[in-house]
């Protein structure tokens, strides 16, 4: 008796059995290269991370010492601009005595100055007693250089007279 015909099946079972024992399993040394590859890959972004922050922090310590130094090159020039910008404000302002000669010209006749001070910052402050603070503040402003002193406040004396403080602008 002949044997019978191989199906379709059992011809699958074979050649499965023969892929099976054809391919070679990787070996250790093959999955820990993998595995190492790997790691450097997810690596890569992280160190480029890294690195740009220490870069980063180098440039900044180069910058503020080139800050320190820029500043202590400039120090004697913005002095020398500080004085000059003191000196100009002052020979731009009138003298105190022609600012009193105009003030003493200006004020009506029932008016007295009190106190004349020049500010640590050039400001001039004056203390003028008056009956009546509105004919005062008239007075004041019909004269230009007069008309630009700014009232800071006033107070009511014992013999019903009323002192305003005025300010120039420094």
């Amino acid at each position: 008796m002949s044997a019978p015909p191989s199906s379709l099946i059992d011809r699958l079972v074979r050649r499965t059995a023969r892929v099976a024992q054809v391919r070679p399993k990787l070996a250790v040394a093959d999955i820990r290269l993998a595995l190492a590859l790997a790691g450097l890959v997810a690596l890569g972004p992280l160190l480029t991370i890294v690195g740009a922050h220490m870069l980063r922090a180098g440039v900044e310590a180069d910058n503020r010492a080139l800050a320190s130094q820029l500043r202590t090159r400039n120090a004697p020039q913005a002095a020398r601009g500080a004085a000059a910008a003191v000196l100009r404000d002052a020979t731009r302002q009138p003298a105190l005595a022609a600012t009193l000669d105009r003030l003493a010209r200006a004020l009506p006749d029932d008016a007295r100055l009190v106190s004349a001070v020049r500010d640590a910052d050039g400001a001039l402050l004056f203390e003028i007693s008056a009956s009546d603070p509105d004919l005062l503040r008239g007075a004041l402003r019909r004269d230009s250089l007069l008309g630009t002193l700014r009232e800071s406040g006033q107070r009511r004396t014992q013999d019903a007279r009323v002192v305003v403080t005025l300010r120039t602008r420094a």
